[in-house]
């Protein structure tokens, strides 16, 4: 609880923190006053007055603010304020000192991407084929285990995660393939298969898969035997090796995966490896149902059995790290395609395509910020930097209060050429208000649920 209670302070701080500075510095940039610029809110604890501006941390640490001189609109000013009024100035002005909010909360994505991509790279696996499946592109034009993959289109590759990016960008269409085979260079062409898989939305989504990879395929061993289950019942153990089920052969996990969901709950007759010695069991999968990341009933066949993950040699293993540009480069796009992500997301919500159950308040957040602390720095820094791009875009919806309804307000105003009304931005202000409180009772009902459920 402790830690949960820290990290979650930790990581509102450095959120609240951007965002307001993103508020304070361009503020400044155009000549405009800031009386306070706070952590937190509610009483003062401590802090120190520069010039006009009161620098603060104050008790509540669930949100922070930056009160500019003349930033309501109906204000009395002193003659000698209105040249430092966030409400006199231009309203393009008035448009990039209230974005500047949320931008620096994507800027603060960006650092934390660069920053990573340049400094500790990322983990991937060496250009070299380690696997070649039967009646597949890449088996249909010779490729082998072994074969190292020099270039792609022309392209140098330095690990497997370059092959993927560079087939993915061709679209489905042919691609050239350097191989290295013993210190021999050649070419071959390979038209990737077009394939669909549901990606984290539960969308379809079309891959292009060559047909090799740089693991072996994993084998259906068993690693842990859930209690309860069929597996566990038929006297299945940890280190089980499945070699066939219904004299169907078992190559791989996936093989004896789909075979399994493909059963509708008929017996099946597992064939397994223990010490050497061929044993045979009749199994009865079971019926699971389960949500997934997006709220949704899921229902599979399962037997009770985990594997015991990849384990990938040392020796296969490589450190990727970028040049600043092309960290930078990624750092953007990482910070692109999530924000992209979290916009679906809030569409898929709206549609009720998503279920409302999962989305989390403050006790979620917490809760969150003290697993990824407890797994390390680099997990924390990464929850930071999704955290904050989510901020950042919820903070540009169009809601009243937000900083998106501020500057709706101030589009239509640049549009009509003169403020808004006073009394419908406070009508406007109060059902953002209402909306804001009534989201907030949500999520904390949904915190709450969540936690009696476990």
């Amino acid at each position: 609880m402790t830690t949960n209670i820290f990290a979650f302070v930790v990581v509102l701080g450095i959120l609240i923190f951007f965002h307001e500075l993103g508020h304070f510095l361009v503020a400044r940039l155009f000549g405009v006053g800031v009386e306070k610029f706070s952590l937190g809110f509610g009483p003062r604890l401590f802090g120190r007055t520069v010039g006009i501006t009161d620098y603060r941390i104050s008790a509540i640490p669930l949100g922070g603010y930056v009160k500019m001189v003349g930033d309501e609109p109906d204000a009395e000013l002193d003659a000698e304020l209105i040249p430092y009024s966030f409400t006199h100035k231009h309203v393009f002005k008035k448009i990039m000192i209230v974005a500047a909010g949320p931008f620096f909360n994507l800027l603060l994505a960006v650092i934390i991407y660069t920053g990573f991509f340049t400094i500790i790279g990322t983990e991937d696996v060496r250009p070299v084929v380690n696997h070649v499946v039967a009646e597949s592109p890449a088996a249909g034009v010779g490729l082998q285990p072994g074969d190292r993959v020099a270039a792609v289109n022309g392209e140098t590759v330095a690990a497997w995660g370059d092959i993927n990016r560079l087939i993915a960008e061709g679209g489905g269409d042919a691609v050239r393939i350097t191989v290295n085979r013993d210190g021999n260079f050649f070419d071959v062409t390979v038209t990737p298969q077009t394939k669909m898989a549901k990606d984290i939305l539960g969308d379809d989504a079309p891959y292009y898969d060559v047909g090799f990879s740089g693991l072996a395929p994993l084998k259906a061993v068993v690693g842990e035997v859930a209690d309860g289950y069929p597996a566990k019942k038929a006297g299945m153990k940890k280190g089980d090796l499945i070699v066939s089920i219904n004299d169907r052969a078992v190559d791989s996990w996936n093989t004896m995966k789909t075979i399994i969901s493909q059963s509708k709950g008929d017996p099946l007759a597992v064939r397994v490896v223990r010490n050497g010695e061929t044993l045979a069991v009749e199994i009865v999968p079971v019926l699971f149902s389960e949500e997934n990341l997006l709220g949704e009933k899921v229902d599979s066949y399962r037997i009770g059995i985990s594997s015991p993950g990849i384990d990938i040699p040392d020796a296969d293993r490589i450190t990727i790290k970028r040049g600043f540009f092309q960290a930078l480069l990624e750092g953007v796009d990482q910070t692109y395609q999530i924000s992209r992500l979290t916009l679906l997301s809030i569409g898929k919500l709206i549609k009720g395509t998503v279920s409302t159950k999962t989305l989390g308040g403050p006790i979620m957040i917490a809760e969150m910020a003290g697993q990824q602390a407890k797994a390390g720095l680099t997990n924390l820094v990464f929850f930071i930097a999704v955290l904050s791009i989510n901020l950042a875009v919820l903070n540009f919806l169009p809601i009243p209060v937000l900083d998106g309804g501020h500057l709706m307000f101030f589009f239509i105003e640049a549009v009509i050429r003169r403020p808004i009304n006073v009394r419908m931005r406070e009508i406007a202000q109060q059902a953002g208000i209402f909306i804001l409180i009534m989201l907030m009772i949500f999520v904390f009902y949904n915190d709450i649920t969540r936690i009696f459920a476990s």
